[in-house]
């Protein structure tokens, strides 16, 4: 290779290394003064220092490729500006995107953090899935507050739990201004108490069997209304009670509809078919009323008693049958008055005995027909 040329030499100080074929080029930065540190020769990215006009503001930026709108920039008061460049579909899925990927790390931030994301208009006129945000994790997914409140809002909050979903806290509110859907194949709950507070109506629909059981003997199971209480049962009703049952009926009217319209009887007990029973195994059965009572039969009439039977009454006491009325003792029978005693038949009267009959007064005693007739293998007169 030999050496250039004097000629050559004065050549290149007359005009010269190179001579460009487009003018120079200018920037108007308004009062910006920037420094180029470097500037690609491919891709025009390029690493300058800029300073406002106050000569105080200044900051070390990043450009990327010409074109791209992408940027990094170290400002002066400490701040780090990373902007992407806008989303194009015609360049790619991916463009406009930040991509990290790390084998780890950890983020300290000592002040409020703030974090917007947006679905993105070209999603969304494209009929997106309408995520901002989507975050997957292959392990746990931890977050912890200390001191504060973790505050979710949204239109509609979707948590789905493949096995279990629990929910723990020194204090759990469910509050909601509309209604609150439960649905599960069991719902089970274990609590010391609880209670229910229901303004309106309370209302139980589909329950195939209710049982409630009580094991603490102290256990009470009380309802409490001031207005009416209905049951209607399609099938049986069947009560056992191992202590004492009592019921009291006041027979007051009470202000408003009355759920029983016949008010005849304060209490009332209807059998439609079948017979109904009054049952004492040990004790005794007491009818105690302060007025009258009366006991009517549409058919049979019959009133058993293994021992002793009495009939008492204050005043007047009659028995009335439509037809043949028969009263018989296993044993002696007596009737006593202590007025007179009458024996009346509409037609003939018999008194018959497998034994002995006696007929005693302390006065006369008479017999009177139109014709007496005493009939007997001895008639003894005294």
């Amino acid at each position: 290779m030999s050496a250039a040329t004097q000629e050559t030499y004065n050549k290149i100080k007359l005009e010269g290394l190179a001579n460009g074929n487009t003018p120079d080029e200018t920037q108007d930065t308004s009062g910006i003064r920037l420094c180029y540190a470097w500037k690609g020769y491919r891709s025009r990215a390029s690493i300058y220092e800029r300073m406002l006009p106050d000569k105080l503001t200044t900051a070390l930026c990043l450009d990327g490729p010409v074109g791209a709108d992408n940027a990094m920039t170290f400002h002066n008061d400490g701040r780090i500006t990373v902007m992407t460049g806008t989303r194009d579909p015609n360049l790619g899925a991916s463009s406009g995107r930040l991509n990290i990927s790390t084998f780890g790390g950890m983020h300290n931030h000592k002040g409020r953090v703030n974090m917007v994301f947006s679905e993105g208009d070209d999603t969304k006129n494209e009929g997106g899935d309408g995520q901002a945000l989507n975050i997957y994790c292959s392990g746990d997914y931890v977050e912890q507050t200390e001191g504060g409140e973790r505050f979710i809002k949204a239109k509609t909050i979707l948590i789905e739990a493949t096995e279990d979903l629990v929910i723990k806290g020194g204090s759990v509110k469910i509050q909601s201004d509309s209604d609150i859907e439960m649905a599960g194949s069991a719902i089970n709950t274990v609590q010391v108490n609880k209670k229910d507070i229901v303004l309106g109506q309370k209302m139980s629909f589909g329950a195939g069997e209710e049982t409630c059981v009580q094991f603490d003997p102290r256990a009470n199971s009380s309802i409490v209304s001031p207005g009416h209480i209905n049951r209607v049962i399609g099938g049986d009703y069947k009560k056992f009670i191992t202590g004492v049952s009592s019921v009291t009926v006041a027979g007051v009217l009470l202000p408003g509809i009355p759920l029983v319209k016949d008010r005849s009887a304060s209490y009332n007990v209807k059998t439609l078919l079948g017979n109904t029973n009054f049952n004492t195994v040990v004790g005794a059965t007491l009818i105690n009323t302060g007025g009258a009572f009366l006991q009517t039969a549409g058919g049979v009439s019959l009133i058993s008693a293994g021992g002793n039977a009495s009939l008492i009454a204050g005043g007047a006491a009659n028995v009335t049958a439509a037809g043949a009325a028969t009263m018989t003792a296993g044993a002696a029978a007596t009737v006593t008055a202590g007025g007179a005693a009458t024996l009346s038949a509409g037609a003939a009267a018999a008194i018959t005995a497998g034994a002995a009959v006696a007929i005693t007064a302390v006065g006369d005693v008479s017999m009177t027909g139109a014709n007496v007739r005493l009939t007997g293998a001895l008639i003894y007169l005294n």
